[in-house]
């Protein structure tokens, strides 16, 4: 009678434990799950981010491109040679394409989280075979100007000019898993002749 009672015990344990140790699986399930989804959430909200900052550097890289008109008149060249006027513009348009306040912080802190900075904005003025390189500080001062053959220069993101146009680069940062903040930054060099001649003939 006695052993019938030891055995019923230990069958009650093993019950127990079994228990125990699905219910330990099927959380441990639904934690990694629940990592999986928050992390693909995440990626796709990176992803739009950098949909999003490309667009906004593209637009006003084209706002900035204060083209030389009489230049352009009188010899068919595109160049930006009011180099302050261009940057000053460029700044006006980024912060408007991005929603930044004063402190140029995002107001949709879902995008952006933090101040942005500026950290390269490059003027390239092609004439013939030549490429001018003007690199501004963000005071308005030439940090470096300096002349190159066609073919032989690129842009920060690896892009090589071959027309006129303009690069710039922003830091930010992004949220990322609870309590963390991500640093980020993103390039755009837009050229400004295939621009112009591709709104022309959707024009």
């Amino acid at each position: 009678m006695k052993l019938k009672k030891q055995g019923f015990l230990l069958q009650k344990i093993r019950q127990k434990d079994s228990g125990q140790v699905e219910w330990a699986a099927g959380l441990f399930f639904l934690l990694i799950l629940a990592i999986v989804l928050y992390t693909r959430l995440q990626l796709a909200s990176w992803s739009s981010t950098a949909v999003y900052m490309e667009d906004a550097l593209a637009a006003s890289n084209l706002a900035a491109a204060i083209i030389d008109l009489e230049e352009y008149g009188r010899t068919h060249t595109v160049c930006i040679k009011d180099e302050e006027g261009a940057l000053a513009i460029y700044k006006d348009a980024l912060r408007t394409n991005l929603g930044l306040d004063e402190q140029w912080k995002c107001l949709n802190e879902s995008l952006i989280t933090g101040p942005v900075e500026i950290v390269n904005f490059t003027i390239y003025n092609v004439t013939g075979q030549q490429v001018e390189v003007i690199r501004m500080g963000m005071n308005g001062d030439v940090l470096e100007r300096r002349v190159d053959a066609v073919g032989r220069v690129t842009a920060p993101d690896g892009s090589i000019v071959e027309h006129t146009g303009i690069y710039s680069e922003i830091k930010f940062f992004v949220k990322g898993f609870p309590g963390m903040m991500v640093e980020a930054g993103k390039g755009k060099l837009v050229d400004i002749v295939a621009e112009e001649g591709a709104m022309n003939e959707n024009g």
